[in-house]
């Protein structure tokens, strides 16, 4: 009989000594100053959350190049050098508390303040080799800053999930086609890292499903794992959702009331406007159900066929949900996001049996509030 596994107990990734197998999974923080670098805010929001108790940090997303900024404010940038010295002291003070921190890189593509400009499809090799490039460079530069690794974000509908996705590239070149051409730019990515910096711990957050037929799903994410893993990428995170038809990367209500006070080009609207809009946006958002564990299956499937850790997030929101997912599922890590927005100290509250689940209720307010503000939780707070 296998011994229970003890989800409060230090654990290896990746060779990242974590304190626990709970990490904070990435979150846009927004909170970034206008120039992009990172604020006193964001590093006392990361304190909060190793004091209460998380594993490890995964940042939120950073950009590796100007055009890959999200069009949401606070955006922390990671597309030069002289972000470097920001970054450590960032680093430094998270190492202080003795909790690793895991920096998140990314490229926001078409859906940041390049827009359509970026379209996949119609963007030359040469951007697409800038890009490989501005990847690298940026992991390299995470290292320089004392990060404990990287994720590289393949993830909910930004350019390398894109390319990742037979729904959005449709190339005829070598950047698409099969699945082997689709993941070539992470394979280049991958290798530029490791020339430079070969032993250090590179993670990929990927898509597990994704809501069109002809999209990602679990036999392909399962040999885009594997393929991944034979480049050297160290651990896995598995997620899903590539737009906000599936709402992106959440589970649980439209946040009507959000999208009215805050979304752009509907926050503005006259209030008669916004009476006839109201009953429409459920229809053309629509609603995705908050199904426990909803991510699992998937990475029960990769696990089974890599030989690298594999981290999963989504709908874990209580302690009887980890423990199952590590102990009874064979996952290795859990990493959890909007549970950690309304309660930082989550994780000491659960090892103190103090509160068994979460009290997010997965009402999405959250994640409108960031197209003008800080992240935070905003549920009950929004004026009619």
């Amino acid at each position: 009989m296998t011994n229970k596994i003890d989800v409060f107990a230090p654990s290896e990734l990746a060779r990242i000594r974590l304190n626990n197998r709970i990490i904070r999974g990435a979150t846009d923080e927004g909170l970034a100053d206008e120039s992009g670098n990172p604020t006193e805010k964001l590093i006392k929001l990361y304190e909060t959350l190793a004091e209460g108790g998380v594993g490890g940090i995964i940042t939120g997303y950073m950009s590796v190049s100007k055009d890959g900024e999200s069009m949401m404010p606070g955006m922390t940038m990671i597309e030069s050098d002289e972000r470097i010295t920001r970054l450590a002291k960032v680093v430094n003070r998270i190492h202080e508390m003795g909790t690793p921190i895991i920096c998140q890189i990314a490229h926001c593509g078409r859906n940041g303040i390049a827009g359509k400009e970026f379209n996949v499809n119609k963007i030359s090799e040469e951007t697409i080799e800038r890009v490989i490039n501005d990847f690298a460079c940026a992991a390299i530069r995470a290292e320089k800053a004392g990060f404990d690794g990287v994720e590289i974000h393949l993830a909910h509908g930004y350019f390398l999930s894109e390319i990742l996705s037979p729904h959005t590239n449709k190339r005829k070149d070598k950047w698409g086609g099969s699945t082997e051409k689709r993941v070539r730019i992470v394979k280049e990515i991958l290798m530029k890292i490791r020339f430079k910096l070969p032993n250090y711990p590179i993670l990929v957050k990927v898509n597990g499903n994704e809501i069109y037929k002809d999209g990602i799903h679990t036999e392909e994410c399962v040999q885009i794992s594997r393929l991944l893993e034979k480049c050297g990428v160290g651990a896995i995170e598995v997620s899903c959702g590539i737009d906000w038809k599936q709402m992106g990367p959440a589970r649980g209500k439209v946040p009507v009331e959000m999208i009215m006070h805050d979304y752009p080009g509907i926050k503005n609207l006259s209030k008669t406007v916004k009476t006839l809009v109201k009953p429409f946006i459920p229809m053309m958002m629509k609603e995705a159900s908050v199904d426990r564990k909803y991510n699992v299956t998937v990475a029960k499937k990769i696990k089974e066929l890599v030989g690298v850790p594999v981290i999963v997030i989504g709908g874990i929101h209580d302690l009887k949900d980890i423990e199952s997912t590590i102990n009874e599922d064979g996952i290795d890590f859990v990493s959890m996001s909007r549970p950690l927005i309304l309660e930082p100290g989550l994780i000491n509250k659960f090892k103190q049996q103090k509160e068994q689940k979460a009290k997010c209720l997965c009402c999405n307010y959250c994640l409108i509030g960031l197209y003008n503000a800080p992240v935070r939780c905003y549920y009950g707070k929004v004026p009619k």
